[in-house]
């Protein structure tokens, strides 16, 4: 494993879709092995959900607050969107 000072083994079940789907980018000489797959998979996929997070700060609680306060006036966005 690349870069890593400490690892620990993991044993992962996959569908034999994924497993071949692997095996197949291995084969192609892309990749060491599958351990190189497998982190490159979860790096990329560490990098996307970062990106992701939701910070909750006092005006998005406000705002949330008030509209379930209001739900029976709750409007889709396309709805707010549309109006004049």
């Amino acid at each position: 494993m690349r870069g890593l000072l400490h690892h620990k083994d993991m044993k992962v079940a996959l569908p034999q879709s994924m497993e071949e789907y692997v095996a197949g980018l291995v084969e192609a000489g892309g990749y060491a092995g599958s351990e190189e797959v497998v982190e490159e998979a979860l790096r990329e996929h560490q990098a996307r959900r970062q990106g992701m997070e939701i910070v909750m700060t006092p005006e998005l609680e406000r705002l949330l607050d008030e509209g379930m306060e209001n739900l029976q006036s709750a409007r889709t966005t396309d709805e707010l969107r549309r109006r004049p």
